[in-house]
């Protein structure tokens, strides 16, 4: 469900704020916190949410002078732009074989690999890749969320009632079903104990560097049918870890980190992770990791040729036109979308809003908007907005101090190496 705040409401919050000097009132239900419009922002759970009340409050009262003064008008459409929903604009269409062929790549980006290797070793074959999550995707079957006891570290946990309509409603699972050659050599079958996502599922190689993709982990209640889970920043964790990517150069091959731990990395000192350039030709390019620190994360996995639309709109000097729908590529992630899909490759048709993608929106419009008035030097994605949780992570693979020599290993990832085969051959740290 999506909820959209009118302006005079946030109004009468802010006034509520001043006009209480201690914050805002409930209505009814909590407003302290802004509201989402996209099940994707609370992939990382409430647990990870609690500590943004205090946090938007923090916020609120820097905005209004700690309670005594009043924001303007520009502030406010400011802040609104950055909390609600873009313009829902038609989407134009895309032809059913978007996405689903990465053509003729020269090089790849070793943390786009990485995140191929996780999904396609999850499901025990490269299908997994060409299977795309859109807007004409129907949601699962067979799984439900379950809320536990107040209090509980993990507040939501996923179960899978039936494992069965679970497969046949999977854009993946139900192709494996079918055919009559899976699983292969040296491969499980994953169609009795299917990924799911699972806030809280986290992952970690033994003392041997070899990481189990099919636990259940903490995020599947035990009373499922057979899952395997997985959140967002376990999956981008593990992810990197297959490439030996640091996010810092005293780290080792692999750290298991959260939405927050990748944000605060880029302000580090020997950090290996950067915000990402955006130029009058670039903005977000595979391998970037686009976070929002407290609730989600996603690889770019492959873009079309003007991604987030700024290319055509600087032409025609419309960028406020802009909308998240007129964006073009792909990211692999795992996360709560069409009923807990988990581990799966997107095409960002399937958004039109929410805080992760209008914030990548605001970049897109305001580099745009640089464009038009003839500033077309390289700018930090940073200056291109104003939430603080928002960030283009980008790694830095040039550096070789950045890249370890180790990687740790997929359990049964021989099941997928003949079929990523070709792309791990363009792998290149120099993209």
């Amino acid at each position: 469900m999506k909820y959209f705040l009118p302006q005079f409401f946030i109004v009468s919050l802010l006034v509520s704020c001043v006009a209480n000097n201690g914050g805002p009132k409930k209505f009814g239900r909590d407003f302290s916190m802004p509201s989402s419009s996209s099940e994707d922002e609370k992939n990382e759970g409430p647990s990870e949410y609690a500590p943004e009340v205090n946090e938007w409050h923090k916020e609120i009262k820097k905005f209004t002078g700690g309670y005594k003064t009043f924001p303007s008008s520009g502030e406010v459409t400011n802040y609104l732009n950055n909390q609600l929903s873009s313009p829902n604009n038609p989407c134009e269409g895309f032809e059913d074989s978007y996405g689903n062929k990465f053509g003729d790549e020269k090089s790849i980006h070793p943390a786009a690999f990485g995140a191929r290797k996780v999904l396609a070793a999850m499901f025990q074959s490269c299908k997994a890749l060409t299977q795309v999550i859109d807007d004409k995707t129907p949601p699962l079957e067979g799984v439900t969320t379950v809320k536990m006891k107040r209090g509980s570290a993990i507040p939501k946990k996923r179960k899978i009632t039936n494992t069965k309509a679970y497969v046949d409603s999977h854009i993946v699972l139900n192709k494996l079903k079918e055919d009559k050659n899976y699983p292969g050599e040296k491969c499980e079958d994953v169609t009795k104990k299917p990924p799911v996502y699972g806030y809280g599922s986290r992952k970690a190689p033994n003392k041997s560097g070899v990481l189990n993709l099919s636990s259940s982990g903490a995020g599947v209640i035990s009373s499922s049918k057979p899952a395997a889970g997985i959140d967002c920043s376990a999956f981008i964790s593990t992810a990197l870890g297959t490439q030996g990517l640091k996010v810092s150069k005293k780290a080792g091959p692999f750290t298991d980190n959260t939405t927050r731990s990748f944000h605060s990395f880029l302000g580090s000192k020997n950090s290996c992770l950067k915000r990402a350039t955006y130029s009058e030709d670039q903005s977000i390019v595979p391998g970037d990791m686009i976070n929002v620190a407290g609730s989600h994360i996603v690889m770019v996995d492959s873009v079309g040729e003007d991604p987030l639309a700024i290319k055509r709109f600087a032409k025609s000097g419309n960028c406020n036109s802009i909308s998240v729908k007129d964006f073009d590529f792909t990211y692999i992630h795992s996360g709560n979308i069409n009923n807990s899909y988990g581990p799966s490759r997107v095409h960002i048709s399937k958004h039109s809003g929410g805080t992760m993608w209008n914030n990548l929106r605001t970049t897109a419009v305001k580099m745009c908007k640089r464009i038009v008035e003839g500033k077309k030097k390289s700018v930090s994605m940073k200056s291109l907005t104003s939430y603080s949780k928002f960030s283009v992570i980008r790694h830095n693979t040039t550096d070789p101090d950045c890249v370890s020599n180790e990687r740790i290993k997929l359990r049964n990832e021989e099941c997928v190496d003949g079929c990523l085969k070709d792309q791990e051959e363009k792998v290149s740290n120099e993209v």
